[in-house]
């Protein structure tokens, strides 16, 4: 399968994310680094309570799904969102060490013309700072150039029956203009009402004021 939407992290954000995408029709693969995630995901068995096994293995079964622990295969994907966990430091602050560990790995692989979407929820100034650095000295391509930038925080609640990503509004955020927009139209496929901000430090600022 060669995806067109490739989701890094299979927990409680990136699965459902993942799943929408497939239902809407767009072959995405979720990337992982637990081997035990990936492997119930082609098995079609949830993990996640909230989330019915049936959704996976209807997924699956029809070709729109798929999971892996190689990284290699992103730069098959015209899209690349990252759904990374960013636990709080001692001192409250998140902890960006998965963030930019997978930044790096996806430097990698990195495509000309690829979108790249940080959904992790982080201080503002991270999408266009470090994260962006990292990208950049691991690819040799330039944001806003050779490659998308964008800021989409994630906004599930878990237990919440109505914190679905088709009803969620989705805030997005762009390095440049043209960043904003092939992000904004990505996610216009899954969710019903997306709102385009000013920039990707707005966007990350929402999100820990929602917080």
């Amino acid at each position: 399968m060669k995806p067109e939407v490739a989701i890094i992290g299979a927990g409680y954000v990136g699965l459902p994310l993942a799943i929408r995408f497939a239902q809407k029709g767009r072959t995405t693969l979720t990337v992982d680094v637990d081997p035990d995630k990936v492997e119930a995901i082609n098995q079609g068995r949830s993990y996640i309570h909230e989330i019915p096994s049936s959704d996976i293995g209807s997924a699956v079964g029809n070709d729109w799904l798929q999971a892996t622990t190689d990284f290699s295969a992103i730069s098959h994907a015209k899209a690349i969102l990252v759904c990374v966990p960013t636990p709080l430091t001692p001192n409250r602050e998140p902890d960006l060490r998965y963030v930019l560990q997978t930044a790096e790995s996806i430097g990698k692989h990195l495509q000309e013309g690829q979108l790249v979407s940080l959904e992790s929820t982080t201080y503002p100034g991270t999408t266009s700072g470090k994260f962006k650095e990292v990208l950049e000295a691991t690819s040799d391509l330039r944001a806003g150039e050779d490659f998308h930038l964008a800021f989409s925080p994630e906004r599930e609640d878990p237990g919440n029956p109505d914190s679905r990503v088709d009803r969620v509004p989705k805030i997005v955020g762009g390095l440049t203009e043209t960043c904003q927009q092939t992000a904004a139209d990505l996610y216009a496929t899954v969710s019903g009402n997306v709102v385009k901000v000013g920039s990707c430090e707005v966007a990350e600022a929402a999100k820990l004021l929602e917080n």
